[in-house]
């Protein structure tokens, strides 16, 4: 009896904290993050990935219509000179080769 009692208690202990150290959800913007490449291309990301560097070609417009600030910059792997487009923004001339959604 003593056995059976403390086999349960274990597997109570291990469903515990297996619970605890299960993987997080993957976070993300929502909305999307519409651009045109060069060659007239419209190209968009819905609910991009939080601390994700995408490597794009933005030639143009550019809109942000996610929750989440994106930086833009002028190299790919986000190097480069940066540009703030703040949710729900728009910029009318921009050049980008990568963009990225930081965590708020």
């Amino acid at each position: 009896m003593k056995h059976r009692m403390l086999t349960r208690a274990g597997t109570l202990a291990g469903a515990a904290l297996l619970a605890l150290t299960a993987p997080t959800p993957a976070h993300a913007a929502t909305g999307l993050f519409e651009f045109t490449t060069p060659d007239g291309v419209h190209e968009q990301y819905v609910n991009p990935q939080d601390d994700t560097c995408y490597n794009i070609d933005a030639v143009g417009p550019v809109r942000n219509g996610t929750d989440h600030t994106a930086f833009l910059y002028t190299g790919t792997h986000c190097q480069g000179d940066e540009t703030r487009l703040d949710p729900g923004g728009n910029a009318e001339s921009v050049n980008a080769r990568s963009v990225v959604f930081p965590r708020p």
